[in-house]
């Protein structure tokens, strides 16, 4: 591991512990046996660190969805493995979802980027959608406006669905990990043609 990577992986540890108010570009440092001087290096100020953090996140999300989107079939199954799998994501980046608003006032550009991302994001997933019409698994009866309203729902679940544990259930991360699938499975279950929802086993 090269020192950057060293100092993200420090710097991902200390976020999730401590959150992002009092952790500086020192601690970072001084957790790594590293002079400042060698940090600032690499990374000026901590909002770079973050920078690069979420940049890792958001690529980590690309190839998760890249793999479901080049599958041959896509399969309810398929999707709940990507809401598992995307979970240890946000878990991993936990600092990010439990502070995005703080993080996005504190550095837009990464509001920005975000809202190119989700622009993205609608058609990825509205592309997938039509793969599960098509396929017999999702409704046919459905007008296409819905589409859009559940990638909305998609995001708001996948954003904060760990604000909301850390505040009620409080689920360490096995248990939250099913918990996530859960939520998503509910989340399909009224897009989800007659056979597939009486083929599949109930959560």
């Amino acid at each position: 591991m090269d020192t950057k990577d060293r100092i993200l992986e420090a710097a991902l540890e200390l976020y999730n512990t401590q959150g992002i108010r009092t952790i500086t570009t020192r601690h970072i440092a001084a957790h790594l046996n590293m002079s400042p001087g060698n940090l600032h290096y690499h990374f000026k100020h901590t909002d770079d660190i973050i920078r690069a953090l979420y940049a890792r996140l958001a690529v980590a999300f690309d190839l998760e969805l890249i793999q479901l989107q080049q599958s041959a079939t896509v399969t309810m199954n398929a999707i709940l493995d990507l809401s598992a799998r995307s979970f240890q994501l946000v878990y991993r980046y936990r600092f990010i979802f439990l502070h995005f608003v703080e993080i996005v006032w504190r550095i837009p550009g990464i509001g920005k980027d975000y809202q190119a991302l989700t622009r993205r994001r609608t058609r990825e997933f509205t592309r997938i959608f039509q793969r599960l019409i098509e396929s017999g698994i999702f409704r046919t009866d459905l007008p296409p406006s819905i589409w859009p309203a559940l990638v909305k729902q998609l995001f708001i679940v996948a954003d904060f669905w760990l604000s909301n544990n850390e505040l009620t259930d409080r689920l360490n991360e096995k248990k939250a990990v099913a918990a996530y699938q859960k939520t998503f499975y509910m989340m399909f279950l009224p897009f989800l043609a007659e056979p597939e929802k009486n083929g599949r086993a109930s959560f």
